[in-house]
């Protein structure tokens, strides 16, 4: 039988599979640098045994039913972080709703009850300050001193660090609101990205001389507004190209209140016209350049974006 990509709770993995589970256990939000550690621990011991590397996380923060109105900003939605974890080598996603009966589990029970639903585990894996049972109570040396017990290894990976701190999604987002976008990518492990269709804007900028790609964008966790060197990928033939973009309200031009915007215009002498809105486009951010702000008139605006383009295009040079 063959294994489905995206369950909704233990018991259905367990009911479907019979193959030796290796089953990576956590939040992982951002799919960061230390989270795949702890998947690649379970995808390789998935493969020495022909078994199925699978991750039980969440759609959204444990802590938004711990801590309702306290739970942090996520980096990444649901459908994305699925996405990236089976792009990263799962082989299954278990998003399980955080509810009451999981948080009820006594942390010296946690494994029985993992065993219970999926017989065929074979193994745990997590990170060095993964916690889990009633009151968070349990922690990842527990699993790893009582794994024989329930005929389970239990591996932990060690944290990875940045700079003289281990790697988390609270230091991301951190640095993602900071504008610290290579320290973010560097944090993560690839390049944060948006994700999204092109619509159609006002035509400002095509009128100052500067056309751009316009894309929502206003997730939980939210990147500085500001200026950024990006690269863009669009559906073939159009390839990856570099461009600078800004991402915010547009003060300039806009009354407050508005949704942040993604704009987008292409290096070089690129036929913005090749692009139509509806098309997908993904925007890599990698080079934070300046905040946002608001000019005094569209001639300090037009000044300003030219200006930001020839250090756009010097930075290109250097990557």
């Amino acid at each position: 039988m063959n294994l489905p990509l995206v369950v909704g709770s233990l018991a259905e993995l367990g009911e479907r599979e019979s193959k030796p589970i290796c089953l990576a256990i956590g939040m992982f939000d951002g799919v960061h640098r230390g989270h795949r550690a702890v998947l690649e621990l379970a995808v390789n011991e998935a493969r020495s045994l022909n078994g199925l590397a699978a991750v039980l996380t969440f759609p959204e923060h444990p802590a938004k039913f711990l801590r309702p109105g306290k739970e942090p900003p996520l980096l990444m939605d649901a459908e994305t972080k699925t996405k990236s974890l089976l792009d990263a080598g799962a082989d299954s996603v278990v998003l399980r709703t955080f509810d009451e009966s999981f948080a009820d589990v006594p942390y010296e029970d946690f494994m029985a009850y993992l065993k219970d639903n999926v017989s065929s585990l074979h193994c745990v894996c997590v990170g060095e300050n993964f916690n889990f049972g009633k009151d968070r109570m349990g922690e990842a040396d527990y699993l790893r001193k009582n794994g024989d017990r329930y005929g389970l290894k239990v591996y932990v990976a060690d944290g990875i660090l940045d700079g003289e701190e281990p790697i988390s999604s609270s230091r991301i987002r951190e640095a993602l609101s900071s504008g610290q976008i290579k320290k973010v990518n560097r944090m993560l492990g690839y390049s944060y990205s948006v994700f999204g269709e092109i619509v159609k804007g006002r035509g400002l900028g095509s009128e100052i001389g500067f056309p751009t790609l316009n894309m929502p964008f206003a997730p939980e966790a939210r990147p500085a507004h500001g200026v950024y060197l990006v690269k863009i990928t669009c559906p073939n033939p159009f390839g990856p190209k570099y461009a600078v973009a800004n991402y915010g309200v547009r003060p300039t031009v806009e009354e407050a209140d508005v949704q942040p915007l993604l704009e987008v215009h292409l290096l070089g002498e690129e036929d913005f016209s090749s692009y139509k809105p509806g098309d997908e486009l993904s925007v890599e951010l990698l080079c934070f350049l300046r905040p946002e702000c608001k000019f005094d008139s569209l001639d300090s605006l037009k000044t300003q974006i030219a200006a930001d383009k020839i250090e756009a295009e010097k930075l290109v040079l250097t990557l």
